[in-house]
């Protein structure tokens, strides 16, 4: 009688964990399509008039903060915080200017030491994405910033 209800246990507990694993997986989803909506009405939507440096500079906080993995890109995303947020801004203009534009923040000067020990080893000491291997972060539109058409 023991194994009966050693297999009764296990079947009703192998139920159990998937109906948990399911919730919160389905939960997961929802709580990411909801992110890709804000993140589209926020940041993704431009025309060339509306493109400007405040607004790129805060979809890159956006992304070092929040990471890329929740804008729905094709390819595997980024996790969010390899950088600390009170740098994200700093960080987010030194990557604006490796694009050869001027950023009309100031930012400190450690920017780039972060860049180089966050950022570089995907993203190369140029921005330019390691042979397209990931993306390049000095030509614009930038991955998730979408013209309107």
């Amino acid at each position: 009688m023991k194994k009966v209800e050693l297999f009764v246990f296990i079947v009703i507990l192998s139920v159990i964990l998937n109906a948990v694993y399911t919730y919160l997986h389905k939960n997961k989803i929802k709580k990411t399509k909801a992110d890709i909506k804000t993140v589209n009405r926020n940041y993704i939507k431009y025309n060339d008039k509306n493109l400007t440096q405040d607004l790129v500079v805060n979809y890159i906080v956006n992304v070092i903060n929040n990471g890329s993995n929740r804008l729905g890109f094709q390819k595997e995303g980024m996790d969010g915080g390899y950088v600390p947020k009170d740098k994200a801004n700093d960080v987010a203009c030194y990557v604006y200017e490796l694009s050869g534009k001027k950023c009309n923040k100031n930012y400190a000067k450690d920017a780039s030491l972060y860049f180089s020990s966050n950022c570089a080893g995907c993203h190369g000491r140029d921005g330019k994405g390691l042979n397209g291997t990931y993306p390049d972060l000095t030509k614009y539109p930038l991955q998730g910033l979408m013209p309107n058409k």
